[in-house]
């Protein structure tokens, strides 16, 4: 199936997550900050980036910017879970950033998967030039 690259600083949902998308037969790599995930997708390229937008170091929106100016540009699925006064903030953000699809916390199993498999379906996204000098 599809190299996933899971990033996310809770631990715990992390390893359930990477646990549910392996059961569906997807290879997955994980990362507990944007800067490890960044590191460990420009080291082994993945078909599709699962991030959460709240974490220390570089947040969701520093990588999906970052991951804006990769060739190929990868698919990816924002989610957040922050608080009730944070989170509403960041999913209209992400989208508008360009990822593919955005889910709130908690998500069940069968919601992320649906998600993954349309999102893997649809068109590449286009890799945005980068600014003139």
């Amino acid at each position: 199936m599809a190299r996933i690259l899971l990033i996310d600083d809770d631990d715990d949902l992390r390893d359930v997550t990477a646990e549910v998308l392996r059961q569906a037969g997807h290879a997955v790599n994980t990362a507990a900050d944007g800067k490890a995930g960044l590191a460990r997708h420009q080291a082994e390229q993945h078909d599709l980036i699962i991030t959460d937008m709240m974490m220390p170091d570089m947040d969701g929106v520093e990588l999906i910017m970052a991951l804006r100016r990769a060739e190929p540009r990868p698919r990816v699925i924002a989610i957040s879970g922050g608080s009730k006064f944070s989170e509403p903030l960041y999913l209209p953000v992400a989208q508008r950033l360009g990822v593919q699809r955005t889910l709130a916390k908690p998500i069940r199993a069968g919601v992320l998967l649906q998600a993954v498999a349309e999102v893997l379906a649809a068109p590449a996204p286009p890799t945005v030039p980068p600014p003139p000098a």
